[in-house]
């Protein structure tokens, strides 16, 4: 962390960015591949075996579900890590390209996969000017600024974070005898 008062945005927004990682790295200590694939209603988006071979994320691309359905620990981590990481780092590269629709059933190789997508994508932002427009590979976001997106991406880090502790909290609830 750094030593404050600063008054750098950048410094204050990753070091926020890196604390919520690091409370959902926490979180994931000893992720089970029975918890990560958990479906306690019916209709959840997962990730599921495919005919290729790789898994296939459901629904993956679709911002239309209204309302959106419950989703699965793997689900989400996918989100986090590629539908938004990777995504927003491919971005600022120039690549418009739609994020992968393949994930992995395995929970440890997923969480790999978010640490290096997220380890990119601090990467990517810490290195910009937080200021200049994102521009237009961002379509509808073109006149945002990095500091937006970082701060998006923030936003969808911590809420999903929070999601994946309380279906942890609850897994844990109705196997181990508890309430």
């Amino acid at each position: 962390m750094t030593p404050r008062p600063t008054t750098e945005v950048s410094v204050v927004v990753l070091d926020s960015m890196d604390r919520m990682y690091g409370q959902l790295v926490d979180r994931l200590a000893g992720l089970t591949a029975d918890e990560y694939l958990w479906e306690p209603v019916a209709g959840m988006w997962s990730v599921r075996p495919s005919a290729g071979e790789q898994p296939i994320v459901d629904g993956a691309g679709d911002r239309e579900a209204d309302p959106p359905p419950v989703t699965t620990i793997a689900w989400r981590l996918w989100h986090i890590a590629v539908d938004c990481f990777d995504d927003y780092t491919r971005r600022f590269d120039g690549d418009t390209a739609d994020a992968s629709a393949e994930w992995t059933i395995d929970p440890g190789e997923a969480i790999a996969i978010l640490d290096e997508k997220w380890r990119a994508y601090r990467a990517t932002i810490a290195a910009r000017s937080w200021w200049d427009e994102l521009g237009d590979n961002w379509g509808p976001w073109s006149r945002h600024s990095t500091a937006d997106m970082a701060m998006h991406a923030g936003n969808e880090l911590v809420h999903h974070a929070a999601e994946i502790a309380l279906l942890r909290d609850l897994y844990g609830a109705a196997f181990s005898g508890g309430a």
